[in-house]
Protein backbone atom coordinates (compact mmCIF):
# COMPACT_ATOMS: atom_id res chain seq x y z
CA UNK A 1 0.00 0.00 0.00
CA UNK A 2 1.24 3.87 -0.71
CA UNK A 3 2.24 6.20 2.05
CA UNK A 4 -0.26 8.89 1.22
CA UNK A 5 -0.25 12.41 2.51
CA UNK A 6 -2.60 14.31 4.39
CA UNK A 7 -4.07 15.57 1.56
CA UNK A 8 -3.87 14.24 -2.01
CA UNK A 9 -5.23 15.82 -5.10
CA UNK A 10 -4.96 16.03 -9.00
CA UNK A 11 -6.19 18.45 -11.25
CA UNK A 12 -6.81 17.40 -15.31
CA UNK A 13 -6.44 20.43 -17.85
CA UNK A 14 -7.23 20.03 -21.90
CA UNK A 15 -6.22 23.32 -23.50
CA UNK A 16 -9.18 24.08 -25.87
CA UNK A 17 -10.34 20.56 -27.30
CA UNK A 18 -11.95 21.52 -30.12
CA UNK A 19 -8.61 22.83 -32.03
CA UNK A 20 -6.76 20.44 -33.92
CA UNK A 21 -4.42 22.72 -35.88
CA UNK A 22 -1.48 22.93 -33.44
CA UNK A 23 0.41 20.31 -31.84
CA UNK A 24 -0.12 19.46 -28.10
CA UNK A 25 2.13 19.35 -25.50
CA UNK A 26 1.27 17.54 -22.01
CA UNK A 27 2.80 18.97 -18.53
CA UNK A 28 2.79 16.10 -15.50
CA UNK A 29 3.95 17.45 -12.25
CA UNK A 30 2.62 19.03 -9.18
CA UNK A 31 2.00 22.35 -7.47
CA UNK A 32 4.48 24.36 -9.01
CA UNK A 33 3.51 22.92 -12.58
CA UNK A 34 -0.04 23.93 -12.15
CA UNK A 35 1.08 27.39 -11.42
CA UNK A 36 3.39 27.49 -14.36
CA UNK A 37 1.16 25.63 -16.93
CA UNK A 38 -1.32 28.66 -17.91
CA UNK A 39 2.05 31.11 -18.38
CA UNK A 40 3.58 28.07 -20.55
CA UNK A 41 0.47 28.33 -22.59
CA UNK A 42 0.37 32.21 -23.28
CA UNK A 43 4.40 31.32 -24.63
CA UNK A 44 3.63 28.75 -26.84
CA UNK A 45 0.07 29.81 -27.77
CA UNK A 46 1.01 30.20 -31.68
CA UNK A 47 2.94 27.15 -31.27
CA UNK A 48 0.79 24.54 -29.14
CA UNK A 49 -2.11 23.85 -26.87
CA UNK A 50 -1.05 23.29 -23.57
CA UNK A 51 -2.51 20.11 -21.07
CA UNK A 52 -1.68 19.01 -17.93
CA UNK A 53 -1.84 16.37 -15.58
CA UNK A 54 -0.79 17.95 -11.45
CA UNK A 55 -0.99 15.53 -9.00
CA UNK A 56 0.53 14.96 -5.25
CA UNK A 57 0.96 11.36 -5.98
CA UNK A 58 4.63 10.41 -5.50
CA UNK A 59 6.43 8.05 -7.63
CA UNK A 60 5.99 5.02 -5.71
CA UNK A 61 2.12 5.41 -5.40
CA UNK A 62 0.10 3.28 -8.24
CA UNK A 63 -2.56 6.54 -8.69
CA UNK A 64 0.34 8.11 -10.58
CA UNK A 65 0.46 5.54 -13.64
CA UNK A 66 -3.24 5.19 -13.51
CA UNK A 67 -3.69 9.20 -13.76
CA UNK A 68 -1.00 9.07 -16.32
CA UNK A 69 -2.55 5.93 -18.48
CA UNK A 70 -6.04 7.95 -18.06
CA UNK A 71 -4.72 11.28 -19.61
CA UNK A 72 -2.77 9.17 -22.41
CA UNK A 73 -5.97 7.08 -23.63
CA UNK A 74 -7.46 10.16 -24.58
CA UNK A 75 -6.13 9.21 -28.49
CA UNK A 76 -7.44 12.30 -29.81
CA UNK A 77 -4.96 14.46 -28.45
CA UNK A 78 -1.57 13.08 -29.51
CA UNK A 79 1.04 14.73 -27.78
CA UNK A 80 4.10 16.04 -29.29
CA UNK A 81 6.40 17.21 -26.29
CA UNK A 82 5.62 15.57 -22.29
CA UNK A 83 7.27 17.82 -20.14
CA UNK A 84 8.03 15.68 -16.71
CA UNK A 85 8.63 17.53 -13.24
CA UNK A 86 8.19 15.11 -10.57
CA UNK A 87 10.76 15.31 -7.04
CA UNK A 88 8.91 17.32 -4.26
CA UNK A 89 6.34 14.71 -3.11
CA UNK A 90 6.53 11.55 -1.30
CA UNK A 91 9.07 12.61 1.30
CA UNK A 92 8.77 8.72 2.79
CA UNK A 93 11.08 7.15 0.07
CA UNK A 94 14.96 6.84 0.31
CA UNK A 95 16.97 7.90 -2.79
CA UNK A 96 16.65 3.97 -4.21
CA UNK A 97 13.25 3.64 -3.57
CA UNK A 98 12.35 7.21 -5.59
CA UNK A 99 14.74 6.40 -8.82
CA UNK A 100 13.20 3.13 -8.56
CA UNK A 101 9.40 4.42 -8.93
CA UNK A 102 10.75 7.32 -11.34
CA UNK A 103 12.32 4.95 -13.77
CA UNK A 104 9.37 2.73 -13.62
CA UNK A 105 6.99 5.94 -14.49
CA UNK A 106 9.12 6.93 -17.07
CA UNK A 107 9.53 3.65 -19.04
CA UNK A 108 5.55 3.26 -18.77
CA UNK A 109 5.58 7.18 -20.33
CA UNK A 110 8.09 5.87 -23.39
CA UNK A 111 6.02 3.01 -23.75
CA UNK A 112 3.02 4.22 -23.89
CA UNK A 113 4.54 8.08 -25.87
CA UNK A 114 6.80 6.40 -27.93
CA UNK A 115 6.45 9.32 -31.08
CA UNK A 116 6.42 12.11 -28.24
CA UNK A 117 10.05 14.02 -27.40
CA UNK A 118 10.12 13.20 -23.36
CA UNK A 119 11.76 16.33 -21.04
CA UNK A 120 12.72 15.54 -17.91
CA UNK A 121 12.73 18.68 -15.15
CA UNK A 122 14.91 18.83 -11.87
CA UNK A 123 12.92 20.17 -9.16
CA UNK A 124 13.15 23.51 -7.83
CA UNK A 125 15.13 24.17 -4.53
CA UNK A 126 12.82 24.44 -0.95
CA UNK A 127 13.27 27.79 1.52
CA UNK A 128 12.40 27.64 4.86
CA UNK A 129 8.87 28.77 4.94
CA UNK A 130 8.73 32.73 6.31
CA UNK A 131 12.28 33.20 5.11
CA UNK A 132 12.08 33.52 1.31
CA UNK A 133 16.45 33.52 1.32
CA UNK A 134 17.40 30.71 3.38
CA UNK A 135 17.41 27.70 1.84
CA UNK A 136 15.56 24.23 3.60
CA UNK A 137 18.40 22.35 3.72
CA UNK A 138 16.97 18.93 4.43
CA UNK A 139 14.73 19.03 1.90
CA UNK A 140 16.84 20.69 -0.61
CA UNK A 141 19.56 18.01 -0.12
CA UNK A 142 16.35 15.21 -0.79
CA UNK A 143 15.73 17.09 -3.90
CA UNK A 144 19.52 17.13 -5.16
CA UNK A 145 19.60 13.82 -4.59
CA UNK A 146 15.89 13.08 -6.86
CA UNK A 147 17.53 15.67 -9.27
CA UNK A 148 20.87 13.28 -9.72
CA UNK A 149 18.04 10.39 -10.24
CA UNK A 150 16.43 12.47 -13.06
CA UNK A 151 19.76 12.90 -14.74
CA UNK A 152 20.25 9.14 -14.28
CA UNK A 153 17.56 8.14 -15.88
CA UNK A 154 17.49 10.70 -18.61
CA UNK A 155 21.20 9.46 -19.31
CA UNK A 156 20.30 5.61 -19.52
CA UNK A 157 17.08 6.66 -21.68
CA UNK A 158 18.35 9.58 -23.54
CA UNK A 159 16.07 11.56 -22.82
CA UNK A 160 16.35 15.79 -22.26
CA UNK A 161 16.92 17.65 -18.86
CA UNK A 162 15.25 20.58 -17.98
CA UNK A 163 17.35 22.56 -15.27
CA UNK A 164 14.57 24.56 -13.16
CA UNK A 165 16.70 24.55 -10.19
CA UNK A 166 19.83 26.14 -10.74
CA UNK A 167 17.91 29.43 -11.98
CA UNK A 168 15.27 29.22 -9.12
CA UNK A 169 18.11 29.02 -6.47
CA UNK A 170 19.47 31.85 -4.44
CA UNK A 171 16.68 33.89 -6.08
CA UNK A 172 14.13 35.27 -2.85
CA UNK A 173 13.07 37.39 -5.12
CA UNK A 174 10.96 34.51 -6.75
CA UNK A 175 9.44 33.06 -3.86
CA UNK A 176 6.45 32.39 -2.21
CA UNK A 177 6.27 32.79 1.74
CA UNK A 178 5.81 29.63 1.92
CA UNK A 179 9.23 27.89 0.75
CA UNK A 180 8.13 25.18 -1.86
CA UNK A 181 6.07 27.95 -4.54
CA UNK A 182 6.78 30.78 -5.93
CA UNK A 183 5.43 34.33 -6.65
CA UNK A 184 4.55 35.44 -10.20
CA UNK A 185 7.78 36.75 -11.03
CA UNK A 186 9.43 33.17 -10.42
CA UNK A 187 6.68 31.76 -12.08
CA UNK A 188 7.16 33.50 -15.23
CA UNK A 189 11.14 32.80 -15.17
CA UNK A 190 10.09 29.35 -14.76
CA UNK A 191 7.83 29.03 -17.34
CA UNK A 192 10.25 30.68 -19.88
CA UNK A 193 12.29 28.12 -19.00
CA UNK A 194 9.68 25.28 -19.80
CA UNK A 195 8.64 26.50 -23.05
CA UNK A 196 11.91 27.32 -24.36
CA UNK A 197 13.06 23.88 -23.66
CA UNK A 198 9.47 22.69 -25.18
CA UNK A 199 9.97 24.58 -28.39
CA UNK A 200 13.10 22.45 -28.83
CA UNK A 201 10.84 19.81 -29.91
CA UNK A 202 8.33 21.61 -31.97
Amino acid sequence: MAVLETYEWCDFWWEKTDCYDKPRVLLIGDSVTRAYRPKVNELLKEAAYVDMLATSKAVDNPSLMREIGYILSHRDFRYKVIHFNNGIHGLHLSEEEYQKGLEEVVSYIIDNCRAAGIILALSTPVTVEGKKEVINAEFTDKLIDRNNAMKLIANKYNIAIDDLYTPMFGKSGYRADDGLHYNDEGENAQAKLVAEKIMEFL
